[in-house]
């Protein structure tokens, strides 16, 4: 069996790790009701409450059926695995009903190296776990192999049936590998002084102090990318920044600046390079004297132009390129139990997300600007915030401004009980400019569909929206909108009072509040049937992405082939990657759909165009109907990056409104005090260099919801594709008839 685990997972560059820690293993993190961070294949996902004996636990269910794809139902992850170490052991928590047959259930363990070859594979093949069993804690053991660079980790099953999956943990010598100690002896890596205090403390900040800080953000995220030294890891830039902050805080500008020059000149030479940072052709770079709108003095300039003529080291500490798509993995301590009044660890987060985004954003360009504006404005929040609250509110107004619905505050649980704990089990969704109700979770109310809130608690719904918008963030206004309607009605009370207007009647209603997990909210605005495709009975193939998991894309394009005409919904998330599995089934012919910009590892800042990526294949016998993709705002990243690619098809149209404006692979970034959050980490544009960041895909026909049409139950959009395919089918008979 073994020999068929090898066959079975992928090492190439789908699977390619953006994380040096595992992520999510207790299933915490949703999306699209799918565990954030996991890969799933062969296999339909739910996540569920399950009561084992050591207490309530989220757990994934993997069930598998005769229309799923593979050989195995699988649920995995890769990690970059940088650490030192004897004994690795992986352990879960699972449970299983499966049809007997020679397959068998169980964990199980990867270990690759650098190369992309597998140095050791563990499996639990020896103990054969088949049939029904009840929940119960497995472990897998295995020895960490010398040449290991990354670990991919997981559990299956063959047979048919379901299998669940809770409470995932994985140690290295018994310790979490988070703490586990790196194979590599980095200085930066070392425990410094200020690993549990920075000793500073602030209240206020005078214009001199915040004058201050912020040429020392400048500086010193200049100094962590570009410096060779710091580069190679051989600097300790966190504790450099709490010795630095006392030392130039309450200086005049021109001690400030000779205080730096002596800083950089102790931190060793640097030797210059020819032409490694030529930028002429990039699609996007810093100057390269962009220090000098700094306002710092003639000296200090002078030994930043030197740092940035020297030749970085070919690996850099801080941050390098995924081996697949380039977009940036970043290399951060967490910090994770730091006190929230450490000023000096929430000025560490203000600087360090605003320099990554300064410096390895394909997007930054498009920043709430000015972006300096940003840092002061961040620093002086995240200093005078008097509470945990206050501070993450603060962070989180910075992270929103960075306008990229790929970054938000996670794990945040002060951010939660600023929105509301509690959900009204009522949904709503922007339409006409107001919140719309469109889902009713519970009978004893008297809203209906098409009512829309005008006032909460008594307070105009104008004042909870802009309360939102200030910590949400989001490519576009109409994506925001679409977070906003998910928080609208949340509280941390028992329940709240609704005012809603319903044509030339106003109605209110105190609702009754539920946790979250007692409510089985819709992630999406509609939802036509519980497969990935049907065939309907005009004739017509309706294709739900989102539902797609386990589906045999080949037979079901048999199955359409003579339909009048293709809807592909993607106003949704893709459950699997179909950019090529469905995409040679709609081109006749090799079709670039998509250029990329991506980082420089060699000069920070700069990102280079791609050469067009193409879609199909040469194919005499690809779908002739007519295909409309169906798009609106929760239309996000790979969703997007999937209407790219079938919309180059000669016979698409895309149809709906502007999705969500955030595209390109995810690079995660860590702050102190366990804060994390996100960044588009590649630029993704069409291949004449138009750009999708914010814009969204724009439909080429326009169709947007109506309030009438809430109130009727109709999905106007689809309404609006089945006639679009309609009239060109008669169109089409017309004039074969002729």
């Amino acid at each position: 069996m073994k020999g068929l685990w090898f066959g079975l997972l992928c090492i190439c560059a789908s699977a390619q790790a953006n994380e040096a820690t595992p992520q999510n293993l207790d299933f915490s993190q949703q999306h699209a009701d799918e565990p954030v961070g996991w890969r799933i294949s062969g296999a339909e996902a739910t996540i569920s409450q399950q009561q084992l004996e050591i207490g309530t636990v989220t757990a994934v269910t993997l069930n598998r059926t005769d229309r799923s794809d593979g050989e195995a139902a699988d649920i995995s992850q890769m990690i970059r695995f940088g650490y030192g170490g004897k004994t690795l052991q992986l352990s879960a928590w699972f449970s299983t009903e499966l049809e007997n047959t020679d397959g068998y259930a169980g964990l199980w363990l990867g270990q690759v190296s650098e190369a992309g070859e597998w140095t050791q594979f563990d499996d639990m093949e020896a103990q054969a776990i088949k049939g029904n069993t009840a929940w119960k804690y497995y472990t897998l053991k295995a020895e960490l192999h010398p040449d290991t660079e990354f670990l991919q980790f997981g559990f299956s099953h063959t047979a048919k049936g379901t299998s669940r999956l809770a409470q995932v943990s994985l140690t290295l010598d018994g310790k979490d590998v988070a703490s586990a100690p790196p194979k590599r002896n980095f200085y930066a890596d070392q425990p410094h002084e200020f690993e549990q205090d920075s000793g500073i403390r602030l209240t206020g900040l005078s214009a001199l102090q915040r004058t201050n800080l912020v040429a020392l953000a400048k500086v010193w995220g200049f100094v962590k990318y570009y410096h060779p030294q710091s580069a190679a890891g051989a600097i300790s830039m966190d504790a450099e920044l709490f010795r630095l902050i006392p030392k130039i805080i309450d200086t005049a500008p021109e001690v400030r600046d000779a205080v730096l020059v002596n800083w950089i000149d102790g931190l060793g030479d640097v030797s210059p390079c020819k032409n490694c940072k030529d930028s002429t052709s990039a699609k996007l770079a810093h100057a390269k004297d962009h220090w000098l709108q700094w306002e710092l003095s003639p000296e200090l300039n002078n030994v930043l132009a030197t740092i940035y003529a020297a030749e970085l080291p070919e690996k850099h500490y801080w941050v390098e390129p995924n081996l697949a798509v380039q977009n940036p993995i970043f290399n951060e301590k967490p910090y994770q139990h730091v006190a929230s009044e450490d000023t000096g660890f929430r000025l560490l987060a203000i600087f360090r997300f605003w320099n990554m985004i300064h410096y390895y954003s394909p997007y930054r360009h498009l920043t709430a600007q000015p972006w300096d504006a940003q840092l002061e404005d961040a620093i002086v929040a995240s200093v005078t915030a008097v509470s945990a609250h206050d501070y993450q509110l603060a962070l989180a107004k910075l992270i929103g401004a960075v306008k990229d619905g790929h970054t938000q505050i996670s794990r945040s649980a002060e951010l939660r009980q600023y929105i509301g704990n509690k959900f009204a089990p009522v949904q709503v969704r922007f339409v006409e400019g107001v919140p719309v109700i469109y889902l009713l979770h519970a009978d004893d109310t008297k809203l209906q569909l098409g009512d829309f809130v005008t006032h909460i608690n008594g307070r105009p719904v104008a004042e909870r929206i802009t309360k939102l918008k200030a910590v949400l963030s989001a490519s576009n206004e109409d994506s925001l909108l679409d977070l906003v309607a998910w928080s609208l009605l949340r509280d941390n009370a028992e329940q709240i009072s609704l005012t809603v207007q319903r044509s030339s009647e106003q109605v209110t209603q105190s609702i009754v509040l539920h946790e979250r997990d007692s409510l089985t909210l819709n992630p999406y605005y509609h939802s036509h049937g519980e497969h990935g495709y049907q065939l309907r009975t005009d004739n017509i193939g309706y294709i739900r992405l989102d539902k797609m998991a386990g589906v045999d894309v080949d037979a079901m394009m048999a199955e359409l082939a003579n339909t009048k005409g293709l809807i592909i919904d993607i106003r949704n998330y893709p459950s699997q990657f179909l950019v090529f599995s469905l995409g040679k089934h709609l081109h006749s012919k090799p079709t670039a759909f998509v250029r990329f910009s991506q980082m420089k590892p060699g000069n920070p800042g700069q990102f280079d165009w791609s050469e067009p990526l193409q879609v199909g294949e040469v194919n005499p016998h690809y779908y002739k109907g007519k295909v409309v993709i169906l798009i609106n705002e929760q239309s996000v990243s790979q969703a997007e990056y999937t209407a790219m690619a079938f919309r180059a098809s000669p016979n698409a149209v895309v149809m709906g409104s502007n999705s969500a404006g955030a595209d390109g692979n995810i690079s995660h970034i860590s702050l102190p005090g366990g804060i994390n959050t996100s960044i588009s980490g590649i630029g993704v544009y069409y291949p004449d260099g138009a750009a999708t960041q914010q814009i969204g895909i724009v439909p080429d026909i326009v169709v947007k919801p109506t309030i009438a049409g809430i109130r009727d139950g109709r999905d106007e959009v689809l309404e609006q594709a089945v006639a679009y395919i309609k009239h060109a089918s008669s169109a089409l008979a017309g004039k074969t008839a002729d």
